[in-house]
């Protein structure tokens, strides 16, 4: 079991400002509102363009309410967003959200280069491509390997010049005749609503570029909350009003057929030029950042080599993951064609956006104790943010939707497969305790039925090693409908035996996790074993949960003890099924693949008639037949007896067939001579409460018949 280790502490010292806000502020204020905004207004006229807006920012402004959530309710490290949903949800969500979400902001940096290589197409169209896009790469590199500081120092010259550009453009005023034609839409042909919204979309988002920071901030608790929201907020009215202008201020065949509209609208054109550089660079170079990061902090929780968790410095710059991300912004540089990873790499972003809400939504559900975050809100809102992230996804692609879908399950199976033992507790426990204490309380208001039995069973295992076929066969009659206690009664001197406890337990766990079974582990210490079945049977489970039957395997030599005796005799008591366990003396290939059920007494009859159906749903026993054995004194009854055992089976609705023997012979002889060498055979017992010898009587029998055996008493409201 893999234990990820604690990230050491770097020397944080960035604020909201420097941290989170500007970043986030500059990742959203890109590409698209240079070159799309004007295309999008064209399309759906002012009026659906702000609807398209208002729908976008609310997912966005949804997921920022979640972060912060989150990031008031934990101490937070670095690795931004997998930092977050790892703490919250799990490692093994984390990092198959988490090493997507890597490989996104990695090959980023490729995609922004890229948009700012073909800008300078409008200038100056003769430029070589890759000589250009490996320039900025190296150039970006350079800075972010001298250190996040004076990336975010070079960030505040960058916004300036934002800020110059979009000053430029509301400068500029020059208003078409007709204002009112641009506020209804106009969609082109193959465009609607939601295809343009899907377009949009992506330039909402941004909002990861600040929390991927979380590792070099000085109070992230406190910054990402406040850089968050402010910077959504902020670029929301941005938007908004570059809309408002470009539908003041052209007329809609510009707005569809210009991308650099609002160039021609600016006070000072090149300014425009220099703005969307500026937008194209700084998110390069803060996806530069926060991709080493985010594989520094999958270092130190050992998802990928703890190599990566290597840092330089005071501030631990991650120098190696650096160099990791250089490599694959790369590769997508020189390989060209990206246009197909591209919709994947969106999804990987929006997929940790809807992890989020998912992440803040089960936490406020869960309602744990510990979960005391600083910045509230109701657990329905992030829900509902997640749901706007997966709808989006499957809006801009539904084809890179799936493809993304399985990655992320795919990383998800082999980290659950490593079982991480985690040094901080997630969600998850308060999430199956909620819906655990929902399901009982719905259980325990409905009323007690046949129809409604489930197998609940407590196997008296002790060291399941030694007892493999007992839990093969108690897990196949569970068969995924009900559960199972497997327990270890420790009988002795307490003083003694309490420091074995868990470490039994622990051992019953990991066998329960090795075999998957639908199992509680359950140790108890008592004086004798008589005491530790009583015990067992009164404090195992809650309410409708509680067992309903007792397994136990056979032992000549337990049955000469007294207090397997006594033990018999509580289980009776206590009104549990009862089902007593032989193992085959033959192999499986010497015996006959028959299911045998001896019928002795209607109760105990229904019993195991439904435990042998169970079993058969098994891919173990799916081949064998089930046979409902009777015996009879007199021939002139068989037919009697063979319709009442048919008629049965039809309204149990099992597929077996019934056998009458007719035969005077004592009744153990009987079964010896049919189900001798039956694979499974099935007896029902009459046991009294106050029985001297509850079991003796069938010694003989057991030792007679060669395939497993199953001795049944039924208690319960089966029959």
């Amino acid at each position: 079991m893999q234990k990820p280790a604690s990230p050491p502490a770097g020397t944080l010292k960035f604020g909201t400002f420097g941290g989170v806000f500007t970043p986030n502020l500059l990742t959203i204020l890109g590409v698209i509102m240079f070159m799309r905004t004007g295309w999008v207004v064209g399309n759906a006229g002012l009026k659906e363009s702000l609807q398209i807006l208002c729908i976008a920012n609310a997912i966005t402004l949804l997921t920022g309410l979640s972060l912060s959530t989150i990031a008031t309710n934990t101490k937070v490290g670095g690795g931004g967003a997998y930092f977050l949903i790892s703490r919250a949800l799990g490692l093994e969500v984390g990092g198959a959200v988490g090493l997507p979400l890597f490989l996104a902001q990695a090959v980023s940096v490729a995609f922004y280069i890229v948009g700012f290589t073909e800008s300078l197409h409008f200038i100056l169209p003769t430029l070589p491509d890759q000589l250009i896009s490996g320039g900025v790469l190296v150039g970006i590199f350079v800075i972010a390997w001298i250190g996040a500081d004076i990336a975010i120092k070079a960030q505040y010259l960058i916004m300036a010049t934002l800020g110059l550009s979009i000053v430029s453009f509301f400068a500029g005023f020059t208003p078409i005749p007709d204002i009112g034609t641009n506020w209804k839409p106009g969609y082109q042909d193959g465009q609607n609503f939601w295809t343009v919204f899907a377009i949009f979309f992506p330039a909402v988002t941004g909002i990861m570029a600040g929390v991927s920071m979380s590792g070099d901030l000085k109070d992230p608790s406190k910054s990402i909350p406040r850089g968050t929201l402010y910077a959504t907020v902020l670029t929301f009215f941005i938007y908004a009003a570059i809309m408002g202008w470009l539908a003041l201020n052209a007329s809609r065949e510009e707005l569809l057929n210009n991308k650099l509209v609002m160039q021609r609208i600016a006070f000072f054109g090149p300014l425009i030029f220099a703005g969307l550089w500026a937008a194209t660079l700084s998110s390069a170079l803060a996806s530069l950042l926060a991709a080493p990061r985010t594989l520094q902090a999958l270092g130190h929780d050992r998802v990928v080599p703890r190599i990566f968790a290597k840092g330089v410095g005071p501030s631990r710059e991650p120098r190696l993951a650096l160099l990791v991300s250089l490599i694959l912004a790369g590769v997508c540089l020189l390989a060209g064609g990206l246009d197909v990873i591209a919709p994947v790499i969106t999804m990987f972003f929006l997929a940790a956006y809807g992890t989020v809400n998912l992440a803040a939504g089960f936490s406020g559900l869960a309602g744990n104790p510990s979960y005391r975050p600083t910045f509230k809100i109701h657990w329905s809102l992030s829900l509902a943010g997640a749901l706007g992230c997966f709808f989006v996804m499957i809006l801009l692609n539904p084809l890179a939707t799936i493809a993304s879908a399985v990655v992320i399950v795919g990383i998800f199976t082999i980290l659950k497969r490593r079982q991480y033992q985690t040094a901080w507790g997630d969600e998850w426990s308060g999430i199956w305790f909620a819906v655990a204490r929902l399901g009982l309380l719905k259980l325990a208001d409905t009323r007690k039925h046949r129809r409604n039995w489930r197998p609940v069973i407590l196997v008296l295992v002790g060291n399941p090693a030694t007892r493999q076929n007992l839990v093969d066969f108690a897990d196949g009659f569970e068969a995924r409908r009900g559960l199972l206690f497997l327990a270890h009664i420790v009988t002795g001197d307490w003083q003694k035996l309490i420091t074995l406890q868990d470490k039994l337990e622990e051992n019953l766990e990991e066998f329960i996790r090795e075999n998957r079974l639908s199992a509680v582990a359950k140790t108890v210490l008592a004086d004798d074993f008589e005491h530790g079945v009583s015990t067992l049977l009164q404090v195992s489970g809650v309410g409708a949960l509680e067992p309903n039957t007792v397994m136990i395997g056979w032992s000549e030599d337990v049955l000469k003890k007294l207090e397997f005796t006594q033990a018999i005799r509580r289980i009776l008591q206590l009104k549990r099924n009862l089902i007593v366990y032989a193992e085959a003396e033959l192999s499986h290939a010497q015996l006959r693949p028959h299911i045998d059920v001896w019928w002795r007494a209607r109760a105990n009859g229904s019993f195991m008639l439904t435990l042998a159906h169970l079993l058969r749903n098994s891919s173990r026993w799916r081949g064998h037949s089930i046979r409902i054995m009777r015996v009879i004194g007199d021939e002139s009854r068989r037919a009697e007896a063979f319709d009442s055992v048919s008629k049965f089976l039809i309204e149990a609705r099992i597929d077996a067939v019934a056998e009458i023997v007719v035969s005077k012979k004592p009744v153990h002889d009987v079964i010896v001579e049919h189900s001798g060498k039956s694979e499974v055979c099935f007896i029902g017992i009459k046991l009294e409460e106050d029985h001297a010898e509850p079991l003796a009587e069938h010694a003989e029998l057991v030792n007679r018949i060669h395939g497993h055996i199953f001795l049944a008493k039924s208690w319960d409201s089966l029959h």
